[in-house]
């Protein structure tokens, strides 16, 4: 089929565990440019295999995969770009690819597990759905602040930094604005954009205030 304007690839295993007896040497990959768009949950492990295999691959796409549970990108990859979206049941996703400039996520939030701080220029955070998983702890989202602090281009949406109103009459409420302003950096951001506002003033809130915390 000549110049396909769209490709699908489904894997589908009788027994992953089978997997490593059936990989083809890298020598055999010359794939930059990757989009998966029907993992179910038998080839969660042949998707993240797959891609490890592939060391020349540096845009890597996944989107509408509902059966894809987890995520496990290697280090000996040249992944440049990393566009996730909409992959409902994805509950981890685990990064070693040093050399990643683009990261967009959209969808439910999941156990994230960078091993690398990126030099990312573009940074996408969609998860206004939430959390993925009940046991959500605030400390969870550390590792991502660490992968998207030295972001030139960083986007936002609603429920990563949902304002909550009541905290504001915790005794100490004022020590911990005063931590975040003194520990957080944010000179290497070249643009924001902020998304998801239940009205405008506190868009421009937020805005002062991390304009205050870039010029600290």
């Amino acid at each position: 089929m000549p110049n396909p304007t769209h490709f699908g690839w489904q894997i589908e295993l009788n027994n992953p565990n089978n997997l490593s007896h059936h990989q083809p040497t890298p020598s055999t990959f010359f794939v930059k440019t990757l989009n998966l768009i029907s993992v179910n949950h038998l080839s969660n492990e042949a998707a993240s295999c797959m891609v490890s295999k592939f060391e020349l691959l540096e845009n890597l796409k996944i989107i509408g995969c509902h059966g894809l549970e987890s995520m496990s990108i290697a280090s000996n990859t040249k992944l440049l770009s990393l566009t996730i979206f909409d992959c409902p049941h994805l509950k981890s996703l685990h990064i070693r690819s040093y050399k990643l400039r683009t990261l967009l996520y959209r969808g439910k939030f999941p156990w994230f597990l960078p091993e690398f701080h990126f030099n990312l220029g573009n940074a996408m955070l969609d998860s206004r759905q939430g959390p993925a998983y009940n046991t959500f702890k605030t400390c969870d989202f550390d590792r991502v602040l660490l992968t998207i602090k030295n972001s030139e281009i960083l986007t936002l949406c609603k429920w990563t930094f949902e304002i909550d109103y009541n905290s504001y009459v915790m005794p100490n409420a004022t020590k911990c604005s005063e931590q975040v302003g003194r520990y957080t950096k944010l000179q290497h951001l070249g643009g924001l954009k902020l998304e998801g506002f239940d009205n405008q003033e506190d868009e421009i809130l937020l805005a002062e205030r991390l304009q205050d915390v870039s010029e600290a």
